[in-house]
């Protein structure tokens, strides 16, 4: 499935090498995901306790408070306690470790599962699954003469491609995979450079 992605905003830089790149930058940036899943945890649990301590307020003000947390030892064990103390150090360390995880994880977005390729429409970004350009670029390299059976697996910026063949002499048969390949991919024009590695098994 290639998807289509428009309205995305690059600034404006004022010369064209300059701007090519920060649209590139741009693309891939804009194609990564924001981190729904820790967010939604985050906002789950500040909800929560938003609620126990609104909760616990209502109640009180209307002379029935609800222990749902208990006030009393809570309140005791903090009059008892000192700031030096271990269990408050250890507890305040987690509470910093946890902000800053949480403060990380919001910074840094996720990886993106999908591939960025050009389009003639600055204004477009024309997106697909790497799965599934691996698997387009399996296929060209299974109909390339000579190759048997063939699959691609993308990683990072590195296609690598499995081809295997019923002919003793390998080294012409992977020029060829590899030939196929990178032309399929300047066919795509995928954002960034991708560069090619083939493997081939010849017959024993």
């Amino acid at each position: 499935m290639t998807t289509l992605h428009t309205g995305a905003e690059f600034p404006e830089t004022p010369e064209p090498v300059s701007r090519a790149s920060t649209r590139a930058k741009g693309t891939t940036r804009f194609l990564r995901p924001r981190r729904k899943v820790p967010a939604a945890i985050a906002a789950l649990v500040l909800f929560a306790a938003g609620l126990l301590i609104a909760v616990g307020t209502i109640s009180a003000l209307f002379g029935h408070p609800v222990r749902i947390v208990p006030y009393d030892r809570v309140v005791a064990w903090a009059s008892a306690t000192t700031w030096q103390d271990n269990a408050v150090m250890a507890a305040a360390g987690a509470v910093g470790i946890v902000g800053a995880l949480l403060i990380l994880i919001g910074a840094v977005p996720g990886r993106t599962r999908l591939v960025a390729l050009r389009s003639g429409d600055p204004d477009m970004i024309i997106s697909t699954p790497r799965r599934m350009l691996a698997r387009v670029l399996g296929t060209v390299a299974a109909q390339v003469d000579g190759v048997r059976r063939a699959r691609a697996r993308i990683r990072g910026r590195q296609v690598t491609v499995h081809a295997g063949t019923d002919l003793r002499d390998t080294a012409a048969v992977r020029e060829r995979v590899r030939d196929a390949v990178e032309d399929e991919l300047t066919k795509l024009a995928p954002v960034g450079r991708y560069t090619v590695n083939t493997k081939v098994r010849g017959a024993p």
